[in-house]
């Protein structure tokens, strides 16, 4: 097989003039996607070209030499060429990093698995906020200095290029991507070939070539099944992203799993830690077991090195949302991998299917929400894994997603925060003190950046229009938006539970809003339905119905093929971006961020991010402040409460209040900013998760895996006795408690046993329990131990308020979590 992407890179240097040989370098390092200096380079070689691919080997490709030779005497061309050569080579060799300060001794790469990532226009692979936040994950760990790889898959059409048709119709349209013409390189074995990497489905080989991006000092490795050595069938697995066939979906996930595990051992790479962004690539794990299973460790000593040093992602509030497969399937697909080793489906199972979600939890120690609600959320919707365990205690936390700020940030106000904050706040963008120095920027000076972005997202809306007039020979209004009028924006995915049609609810009550002349209203819907989701695109059809209709026409602006490039203007161009999900289905949402740090204001439910973000003062929330979850029935209450924010505090603050309006603006930015960045985010990864699994790496595979062994026989030990541990009696006399525990087999110090007690909620659910350790116990007789306890614990106890009970649960101080293994035997005491 030819190697195109190296000849492409070897065609663009061999017409570069010497001086300007680095451009290929830079081209091939997406870097330049969030340093704005370099975009303004490429712009600078080919404005009209830059603007519509946004891909600089392309440009590169497609530019005549003599155009180089020109730019070599162009002063302004050449000193901006060398002071983005002089950042980029700087941020390619710093001298220290925040990881190599704080994690000096880790020598282990962190391998981060997604099934899209949203890096860059010129690398369609993404989707959605999935995939944006994958790819801003990856651009932070760069920033940040962690020694992160990242695996995912190189799909041939993308996810899809929307238009709209004359009736509002979505049309997907699939281009055909040349790998040879995007920022990625080919990875070759020694001999200079392409690599091939081998991975069994069914009951054959099939060969995935792989292609390196480079994103900053991070890695992220595609992998690809176009080549000639497999068959017509299995070329196509990666088609399209999320493709809607079964067998494709489920080959896709075999390849990013185990396909993604195999390109690592071909390249040399062990990872110390394994994070899983979503169900999807769940199928590594298995890989991982059944490779330490063939070093001869048995399955329990295999997955406890597994779980011990992986870390589990979840986006998903809804349990249909979740990737679940006929078990029959699966087992036919994995038949070659799996010989001999059944009981690695029965991991993911399901009844008779297999869960990617519950595999993952299966295979994972530390498992978090992209919210604190939605962390709520899972632990209620995963609470049968650990039957017993209360609510609070459910090993799964909260990690609240964040953005790329340097990607998000629009250049306007980019330049306000250099100016009055300093430069300090690109390394350091999740220190809030930083940011309290918003202050300081003059009040026009904040307004006047925003009319600009306001300006930039009119002339694109104009820009879009006018195209698709042309395509379709319509008369669609272009947009005649003064840059001082209120603009709404709303923009994400047309999933129903998104209510994107609430604003259009009352049409007589929205009309007066946006009509009124003295204070007119607009608003931009942009967002792409799933191809197979008839009641998502119904609802984009209805939008697009109404902007049609005479009383809003040139008042609603539906925007095509909303992607990384719409979505910076938008969060940055609007004044409002609406938000209005049915409570909790928002797992966590990182547009509203976005606009947030762009100084627009967020008019949201109270789900997802904004739980925590909203603070009173830096927008609205729709709906009733609280998290209870919502139906059907409430979307007029949540309807009613839009029109009568805009109507009441919205348009009257926005015409009749600026410096009002202004100063939520910087409370916006100053609340926003620091606190939903992906620098605060994969700093908590990197603290709560990401360490922790690195230190299980190293104990549990020291001295030949003397640490997998010793805890795995600890598991098999309590599991094995588990069934007849009971809590035997419970005496209490004048606040004395004495407690007999029949163990077994097991020693004290394979367990604790906790005192539980607290205010009732509702049935015996504490909402805030204490939680006293019952310490140094005597033996009672043979496996049965007393335990002691006298103290003001006990004080309540009677009190029909008051809920008391004793609970035992297995104890090792190389568990990652108390109660991982989801065993807990309870006692009351009433």
């Amino acid at each position: 097989m030819a190697d195109v992407s190296h000849t492409v890179e070897n065609l663009i240097r061999a017409k570069l003039p010497y001086p300007l040989e680095n451009l290929a370098e830079l081209a091939y390092n997406y870097w330049w996607s969030w340093n704005r200096r370099a975009t303004r380079l490429w712009e600078y070689i080919d404005s009209e070209h830059w603007r519509e691919y946004k891909n600089p080997v392309k440009l590169l490709l497609d530019t005549p030499e003599e155009r180089f030779w020109e730019l070599l005497k162009d002063d302004d061309f050449m000193n901006l060429y060398e002071l983005v050569m002089d950042q980029f080579t700087a941020y390619m060799n710093p001298k220290s990093t925040w990881f190599s300060t704080n994690y000096p001794k880790w020598d282990k790469p962190i391998v981060y698995l997604c099934m899209e990532y949203g890096i860059s226009k010129s690398l369609p692979i993404y989707s959605g906020g999935l995939g944006i936040l994958a790819g801003d994950h990856l651009k932070t760990a760069s920033d940040l200095g962690l020694p992160f790889i990242a695996i995912g898959l190189l799909y041939k059409h993308g996810y899809f290029r929307q238009e709209i048709d004359r009736d509002g119709r979505q049309r997907e349209i699939f281009p055909e991507y040349r790998p040879e013409e995007m920022p990625i390189k080919p990875v070759l074995s020694k001999d200079g070939k392409p690599l091939l990497v081998e991975v069994p489905i069914e009951n054959r080989i099939v060969y995935a070539r792989a292609f390196e991006v480079s994103v900053g000092m991070a890695k992220l490795y595609l992998l690809d099944t176009d080549v000639p050595e497999n068959s017509p069938e299995d070329r196509a697995i990666c088609d399209y992203l999320y493709n809607a066939e079964m067998d494709k979906r489920i080959k896709q996930e075999i390849l990013l799993g185990i396909g993604g595990m195999r390109l690592l051992q071909a390249l040399g790479i062990e990872p110390g830690v394994v994070h899983l962004n979503e169900g999807h690539p769940a199928f590594a794990n298995l890989q991982r077991i059944a490779w330490y299973m063939e070093k001869g460790l048995t399955f329990t000593e295999a997955l406890s090195i597994v779980r011990g040093t992986t870390v589990f992602t979840t986006h998903t509030p809804v349990p249909a949302g979740h990737d679940r497969f006929p078990i029959a399937e699966v087992r036919k697909r994995l038949s070659k991998f799996l010989e001999g080793r059944e009981e690695l489906l029965e991991l993911g199972r399901e009844g008779d299917q297999i869960n990617m979600t519950l595999l993952a939890i299966r295979t994972s120690s530390y498992v978090n929400g992209v919210s604190q609600l939605h962390a709520e959320v899972s632990k209620r919707m995963w609470k049968d894994l650990w039957p017993g365990v209360p609510l609070n205690e459910i090993p799964i936390e909260g990690i609240t997603n964040g953005v790329h700020t340097m990607t998000w940030v629009h250049d306007e106000m980019r330049k306000l925060f250099d100016r009055y904050i300093g430069k300090v706040w690109r390394e350091h963008t999740n220190i809030e003190g930083i940011w309290y120095a918003v202050e300081r920027i003059p009040d026009e000076e904040l307004w006047g950046a925003h009319l600009e972005a306001k300006r930039q997202l009119i002339e694109f809306l104009r820009e879009k229009t006018m195209e698709r007039n042309r395509r379709l020979g319509t008369d669609d209004p272009i947009p005649e938006i003064d840059e001082n009028a209120l603009i709404i924006g709303f923009a994400r995915r047309f999933a129903t539970y998104k209510r994107a049609t609430l604003i259009l609810s009352d049409l007589e009550r929205l009309k007066k809003i946006l009509n009124n002349p003295e204070r007119p209203v607009y608003i931009v819907f942009g967002g792409k339905a799933h191809p197979r989701d008839e009641a998502g695109k119904e609802f984009l059809r209805r939008v697009y119905e109404v902007s049609q209709m005479p009383e809003f026409r040139g008042k609603i602006f539906v925007l095509e093929n909303y992607d990384m490039g719409s979505a910076r203007l938008m969060v940055a161009g609007v004044d409002v971006w609406l938000n209005n999900p049915r409570r909790p289905l928002e797992a966590s949402g990182t547009s509203g961020m976005k606009a947030g740090l762009n100084g627009v204001l967020n008019a949201s439910i109270f789900d997802g991010w904004w739980v925590e973000g909203y603070n009173g003062k830096n927008g609205w929330v729709i709906g009733e402040e609280t998290t209870e979850p919502e139906s059907e029935e409430d979307d007029a209450k949540d309807a009613e409460s839009l029109y009568t924010l805009l109507e009441k505090e919205i348009i009257p603050t926005y015409y009749g209040n600026r410096s009002r309006w202004i100063y939520m603006m910087k409370e916006s930015i100053k609340s926003i900013a620091p606190r939903f960045s992906t620098h605060r985010m994969v700093k908590e990864y990197m603290d709560r998760f990401y360490s922790k699994a690195m230190s299980n790496y190293i104990w549990l595979t020291r001295e030949n895996y003397k640490g997998a062994r010793e805890i795995a026989a600890w598991k098999e030990r309590v599991v094995s006795s588990w069934g007849n541990v009971e809590i035997r009696e419970a005496k209490i006399r004048d606040k004395r408690l004495e407690l007999g525990v029949y163990l077994d087999g097991l020693r004290p110090e394979d367990v604790e046993v906790e005192l539980y007690y607290g205010v009732r909620a509702q049935g015996y659910e504490i909402e805030k329990p204490h939680i006293v350790e019952l310490r140094h116990p005597q033996e009672a007789g043979e496996s049965e131990w007393l335990y002691v306890y006298e103290g003001n614990a006990l004080r309540h106890l009677g009190d029909p308020c008051w809920h008391y009970a004793v609970r035992i649960h297995p104890h090792h101080e190389k568990l990652p979590h108390r109660f991982l293994l989801g065993l807990v035997k309870w006692k009351g005491l009433e």
